[in-house]
This record gives structure tokens, sequence and C-alpha cells, in this order.
């Protein structure tokens, strides 16, 4: 199956949604495991956070299709059509998927 990958990135400018294609053969994957599979063969640019890997932290939260959740513990079968839109999950936006965590 083909899953269709948009991630809303920030850059300094204007905020855009970059889509990847990706081949996943079991969609018992995580929306991480797609990321981490960006990162590390297409796109060496893309940040995002992710510790445990668990559902423990919270440091992959993201919102994922209009939902906030954990990008390690969301399932590709649980979204339904293929497509999947990642953005961030709060307003200050450090880069990309990354955002400004301190206390205001």
């Amino acid at each position: 199956m083909i899953v269709t990958l948009r991630v809303k990135r920030f850059r300094g400018g204007e905020p855009y949604v970059q889509e990847y294609k990706l081949e996943v053969q079991d969609l018992r994957v995580t929306v991480l495991d797609l990321l981490i599979r960006v990162r590390e063969d297409l796109d060496g640019s893309l940040a995002f956070r992710y510790a445990c890997r668990m559902g423990l932290c919270g440091a992959c939260a993201v919102k994922i299709n209009g939902r906030p959740r954990l990008a390690c513990t969301t399932k590709l079968m649980d979204l339904g059509d293929g497509v999947v839109t990642v953005e961030p999950i709060a307003e200050k936006v450090l880069k990309d998927l990354v955002v400004d965590n301190a206390p205001q």
C-alpha cells in the first residue's frame, strides 16, 4: 500500500505542507515509524521529537489528521484512507514539528 504523509513544515517563513509517498507493507506501523523513515531515507532536514517510543514521555505529541495524538502509538490501521496529515501540536513552532514546550 502507498501512504501519503502530509507534513506541515515551518522553516522561518510561511508554513507549507510537504507530501511524501511511502510504501507500507504492514498497517501496524506507527506515524512515528513513517516520520523516521522520511528523515532517514527521503529528507534528512525533517525536524521532530521523540524519546521513549512507548507512549509514556509525550515527546512525539503532534496533531494527526487534526487530532492531538502521540505519533509513537498511532497506527496506520487506525487512521483510515492512506492519507496522514501531521502538524505541530502547539502554536509556538521552532522548526517543522518541533514546538517550544517552555512554560509561558
